[in-house]
């Protein structure tokens, strides 16, 4: 999200002051750039966004459906096994990306979802198929808003209501999309016959239409004409036309018409049967037809209806009935339906979950009279009232409110493991790092053993390797949160545990840290043979990839992913190669502040002295059989790597605390940037 300007003004949900926050559970934001899992299956990408964020108590098996419905209504089942893919690794097209990045917010069933120009990037045919997508899933209950540039004007007519904004984000009009045109021809514009209207709104508010009316117009005076004219009738009252019409005439430009007439059918006979018992008699029905087709109708007529509904002198019609007959009216002027059939091509699960989450009706389809009621009529809209109430107090008490109780940390730990366990197991830059050491594991085996023949207790080769194994693990350990940030932003915004998060990513890259030190020691310990217990010779090695994959986690979020790298191979050649160096360290050991953060920063200063130590363990070097050169390097090496250790617990015992201190306090420092690093670009 933006995160320049102030931002002024209230919110109001439901007629109540209030933050779009404390809704978060039950809305949706599609950000404008396709912020998608690139190495995860379309449908994989819907299914765990649906098992994050829906309702704890949800059902297995209803997450699945959930998920079919995402896939069909978007109209992407025929690729949901295709992974995404990006840049280097094609997937997808574009539209469908796009369409994907919408799915992920309609898995979670949002009462309301914002959309943030979910058209750039398409063609007019793709952005009118998005578009009518979003307009069924209205239909069905949920509301959208979106921001959108230079739509077709079909699409733009898709709309319920537009607000189109003039320099400075002011209000040029807010009404009917259908009544733009007309008000802008009301204020003295006029438009060519062959020139598409919504790009001609946008000519009208920069400036570029000239007004026959007004000698010098300039943009800046739309905001006051519209302060002048904001109750202009922008579309006639009988251009609405009552709920069922309205409905039917949007079905006859969809395809999916059946689920959109059914759920509009649905919500009626829900606030004339209150009890739910999907039964009503025939004064109901009356009261039913009242409302769907704005004025009431004949006793004859409703006598009549009951007949082809329910069969000849039935008393009452149920909700299969009225839906299966009306359904039928969808399709020709009239029909007969003396038969109890099942109600066709009705959305199995979209229906029935948004049937609890419908809008009020609006005011305009409400019909009205200036004549007063007789007592039939008034007690038949205190039987409305109390069918409202009614309904309200059941939707409660069904937990169909503007909140819903999300999985919490355990759960979602266990989802968002087996997440990164797929992304784990497609995860191909593992073999690049894998033969890279291989490479170097091999080559420093057979320089220590062939070339450069060094004694087995000496403990710079140990120090080449340690810089070596730890600048691989930084770099690698890189891709735990470069790239996935922007993820996080989106589904921290939308309420997923920082912490399940952070601790999923981690430990299932800790098999990969494992995996690769084993390759790099078991390679090398083959090649140059140290003659030492090869579980007592390897521990300081994990060690040391344990403390480099912290660092390269804390790198990741700390710098942009396209500087990480060199961050990384700075930080490891200061704290490794020159900070682990024996004559550095001779002259640092010396107590006080330096001493300090030598042994605060560099792992090399425990790691090697560990293998140091083993060493002298196992092998029992001997001064007196060595050479002049070979005396004083093992001297230097002996007072900087055994000279004292703390707590008095040992050598061994000390680097292995230290390390595992240093690798705790750099991974709590990481989780802090995370949760408090960018809180601003929360998607």
């Amino acid at each position: 999200k933006a995160n320049y300007g102030t931002m002024v003004g209230t919110v109001r949900v439901n007629g109540q002051e209030t933050t779009v926050s404390k809704f978060r559970s039950v809305t949706g934001f599609v950000p404008q750039d396709d912020i998608v899992f690139e190495d995860l299956t379309v449908r994989e990408q819907i299914y765990f966004s649906a098992r994050l964020r829906n309702d704890v108590s949800t059902s297995e098996n209803k997450i699945k459906h959930i998920v079919n419905d995402v896939l069909n209504i978007m109209q992407i089942d025929h690729i949901q096994n295709t992974i995404v893919g990006g840049v280097e690794q094609r997937g997808i097209s574009g539209g469908q990306r796009k369409r994907v990045n919408i799915s992920l917010e309609l898995a979670a069933q949002p009462t309301l979802l914002f959309l943030d120009e979910p058209t750039s990037g398409l063609d007019a045919t793709s952005s009118l198929a998005v578009a009518l997508s979003l307009k069924t899933l209205c239909g069905l209950g949920m509301t959208s808003i979106m921001v959108i540039h230079q739509p077709r004007y079909s699409l733009f007519t898709l709309f319920d209501d537009v607000l189109l904004l003039g320099k400075g984000g002011r209000t040029v009009y807010l009404g009917d999309s259908r009544g733009a045109k007309r008000y802008f021809e009301h204020l003295g514009f006029a438009m060519a016959g062959n020139e598409n209207p919504a790009d001609w709104f946008m000519d009208v508010i920069s400036g570029e239409v000239k007004n026959a009316g007004i000698a010098k117009f300039e943009p800046a005076k739309l905001f006051d004409m519209w302060d002048d004219n904001e109750s202009f009738p922008a579309v006639d009252h009988d251009e609405s036309g009552p709920r069922l019409r309205r409905t039917l005439t949007f079905i006859e430009a969809t395809q999916m018409d059946r689920a959109v007439l059914t759920a509009s059918l649905q919500e009626e006979f829900a606030r004339i049967d209150p009890n739910l018992n999907f039964v009503i008699n025939e004064d109901d029905l009356s009261l039913l037809l009242t409302r769907l087709a704005g004025a009431e109708p004949g006793e004859t007529v409703v006598r009549e209806l009951m007949d082809r509904m329910a069969g000849p002198d039935a008393e009452t019609v149920s909700e299969r009935q009225f839906l299966s007959y009306l359904n039928g009216l969808s399709e020709e002027v009239a029909g007969d339906s003396d038969a109890n059939a099942e109600v066709e091509g009705a959305s199995p699960t979209w229906g029935r979950r948004f049937r609890n989450m419908r809008r009020r009706p609006r005011a305009a389809s409400e019909d009205s009279s200036d004549s007063e009621p007789d007592t039939a009529s008034q007690g038949s809209a205190d039987n409305s009232d109390d069918s409202e109430d009614s309904e309200n107090e059941a939707l409660h008490a069904r937990g169909q409110t503007l909140s819903r109780k999300t999985p919490g940390f355990l759960v979602q730990m266990k989802i968002l493991m087996t997440r990164r366990l797929v992304q784990w197991w497609r995860m191909t830059e593992r073999i690049v790092f894998i033969i890279a050491l291989i490479f170097a594991a091999t080559f420093f085996g057979v320089l220590d053993r062939c070339i450069v023949v060094q004694p087995l207790w000496d403990a710079n080769p140990v120090l080449y390797l340690h810089t070596a194994l730890a600048l691989l693990m930084g770099i690698f350990c890189l891709h735990i949160f470069g790239d996935a940030q922007p993820l996080f932003w989106r589904e921290r915004a939308r309420g997923i545990n920082v912490s399940a998060f952070y601790l999923s990513r981690v430990i299932i890259n800790m098999v990969d840290v494992v995996m690769l030190t084993f390759f790099f020691t078991a390679i090398y310990y083959v090649v140059r043979q140290p003659c030492v217990p090869y579980c007592t010779w390897v521990l300081p090695f994990f060690l040391v990839s344990l403390v480099a994959s912290a660092w390269g986690t804390l790198v990741s979020l700390a710098v942009q992913p396209v500087k990480g790298a060199f961050f990384v191979t700075l930080l490891i050649f200061i704290i490794c190669a020159l900070l682990g160096q024996p004559a550095m360290l001779v002259v640092m050991l010396q107590g006080g502040q330096v001493e300090v953060i030598a042994s605060s920063l560099s792992l090399t200063r425990w790691s090697v002295a560990m293998n140091f130590c083993t060493s002298m363990t196992m092998l029992h070097p001997d001064p007196m059989r060595m050479g002049p050169k070979d005396q004083a390097v093992f001297g230097l090496e002996k007072d900087v790597y055994l000279k004292r250790d703390w707590w008095g617990i040992g050598i061994w015992e000390t680097g292995l605390c230290a390390m595992l201190v240093m690798s705790t306090v750099i991974r709590i420092i990481a989780f802090v940037l995370l949760v408090y690093r960018n809180r601003d670009k929360n998607v």
